[in-house]
């Protein structure tokens, strides 16, 4: 019985160096945690953008820039103030030109000119992307005088100049006060549409579409910049 008893110590004592053996093996030649490369293809370029080169897609600055036409059709990039003076003669005898046959009276116009840009004529051909200088130019037109306002509250109108014969108001038609209008608003696009005007109008064409469209850009890819020239 005590031999047996022995036999068994020396095997728990070998089963337990083994034991041992094979710890102290695995701890020396044992390898790391388990690390398994794996691309996803997604390539951090900042903290606020991806690069996804395996996506095949590329971003068409063209497409982005037209889809806005819509929201910024005409761009006003300059308004110019201006006042012309016109003046009415009523005769007593229409054939005889005596001032003191005559009297006189100064109307005078104040009106606003709004010179613009036509962003709903951008085509694709317009939009030109660099990938290499990274690039985007816009081709737009020169800006233009499009409108004019006439402010009713800034019509002046002067008091009537009397002469020895030519007494009282001028009596005006409804055709008289539509001519009257007619000539003060020719005269106000003549006074605006001249080329120092149409030379600042452009200047801050180049400007103010480069102000509307680059924030889109960037908004895309910050490595681009914008150019705006005229076609």
């Amino acid at each position: 019985m005590k031999h047996r008893q022995k036999v068994l110590n020396i095997m728990a004592a070998v089963l337990f160096v083994l034991f041992l053996a094979v710890i102290i093996w695995g701890c020396t030649h044992g390898a790391g945690p388990l690390h398994t490369p794996v691309s996803d293809g997604i390539e951090q370029i900042d903290l606020d953008r991806i690069y996804l080169p395996s996506s095949g897609v590329e971003v068409n600055f063209s497409d982005v820039i037209l889809s806005g036409q819509n929201e910024t059709r005409k761009l006003i990039v300059s308004t110019q103030s201006g006042t012309v003076t016109t003046k009415l003669t009523d005769r007593l005898i229409k054939q005889l030109d005596f001032d003191f046959m005559k009297k006189t009276q100064d109307v005078s116009y104040t009106g606003t000119g709004y010179f613009v840009v036509d962003l709903d004529r951008l085509s694709p051909s317009n939009v030109i992307q660099d990938r290499d200088r990274k690039t985007v130019t816009i081709q737009i037109g020169h800006a233009y005088l499009q409108a004019i306002e006439i402010d009713p509250s800034n019509i002046i109108i002067d008091e009537v100049q009397e002469s020895l014969l030519a007494r009282g108001d001028i009596e005006l038609t409804v055709a008289d006060y539509t001519a009257i209008e007619r000539d003060l608003r020719s005269r106000l696009e003549e006074k605006f549409d001249i080329a120092a005007n149409g030379q600042a109008a452009d200047e801050l064409a180049i400007k103010m579409v480069k102000e509307v469209y680059e924030p889109v850009v960037k908004a895309i890819d910050r490595r681009y910049r914008v150019i705006v020239q005229f076609e």
